[in-house]
């Protein structure tokens, strides 16, 4: 039965409970007030897409109405910049992680948060500070330490990104996303059976997971494990025919298991979507004068 955010509040307040704010937060979600869903894209007209904005559009309205009960609560304010975050709206998020820290300095999550969403605006220095901020007030934050890995990656300081992504798996061993970023790394320093165990890992705690898939085929097939690699090609365009990197990986696969005919079809799979996509016009070309005897 579904049910409204503003009534769960105004429990919350009637009976003067105070919970933190993960307590909340879980109350919200098993509820399906609030949903642990991507970031809607504005471009998406999609009626699902539609319902989440009109969802996250409800939630702002019943926090803002909380706040006018307790406007010094900082969890409300916290929970509040967590929808504009949702919403893509990352100027009203950081207003509202700012005042969650002006009522709580000691707010490690709101520093963390007021980060993710500077970083999205392209504020990477202010982004950085307010990681380092959180993890000084809590240095087994895990969820800051990979949000400083993700900003290491962005100006390639790997190394940097790989201290981080370390820390951040011994504080919470249950994130896909370390896991798949930390392999990505590793196969930068060709370091592929590192990479495979990580991304083992991401799938194990992400099923089908496209994009650890992927990446675990890029190094069974820089392992030379073919087979391994079709296996995981194809599960990727399963999920999501439309992957062109997937193609173009699994045709190059095919033709050094020397399956040329599958590598002919997934070159001309390519064209009839892309017609003038340069590569799988010259790979098409290459491969078709292999298989004349």
């Amino acid at each position: 039965m579904r049910c409204q955010l503003s009534t769960l509040l105004n429990f919350y307040y009637k009976v003067k409970i105070k919970l933190n704010k993960y307590v909340l937060l879980l109350v919200l979600l098993l509820s399906s007030c609030v949903t642990s869903d991507s970031i809607v894209i504005a471009t998406d007209t999609s009626k699902s897409n539609f319902s989440k904005i009109n969802s996250i559009d409800n939630n702002i309205l019943s926090i803002n109405s909380a706040i006018k009960a307790d406007p010094n609560d900082p969890e409300l304010y916290i929970l509040l910049g967590n929808q504009y975050f949702k919403n893509q709206d990352f100027g009203n998020a950081i207003n509202n992680f700012t005042i969650a820290i002006d009522h709580d300095p000691s707010s490690y999550q709101a520093y963390n948060s007021r980060g993710q969403s500077n970083f999205l605006l392209g504020n990477y220095d202010k982004a950085l500070l307010d990681y380092n901020v959180s993890l000084n007030i809590e240095p087994r934050f895990s969820a800051a330490y990979l949000n400083k890995a993700s900003y290491f990656i962005m100006l390639e300081e790997y190394k940097l990104a790989l201290t981080n992504l370390n820390s951040s798996i011994n504080f919470n061993n249950t994130n896909f996303l370390a896991y798949e970023l930390r392999g990505k790394i590793y196969q930068r320093y060709n370091l592929h059976y590192d990479a495979i165990q990580d991304f083992d890992l991401a799938i194990s705690l992400k099923a089908n997971n496209t994009s650890s898939l992927y990446y675990r085929a890029i190094s069974y097939n820089e392992l030379s494990r073919l087979h391994n690699a079709l296996d995981d090609l194809n599960q990727v365009l399963y999920i999501d025919p439309n992957l062109n990197n997937a193609i173009f990986m699994r045709a190059e696969v095919h033709r050094k298991l020397g399956n040329i005919e599958d590598a002919i079809i997934d070159y001309q799979d390519i064209l009839k979507k892309e017609k003038n996509n340069t590569k799988a016009k010259k790979e098409l070309i290459k491969i078709k004068r292999i298989k004349k005897p």
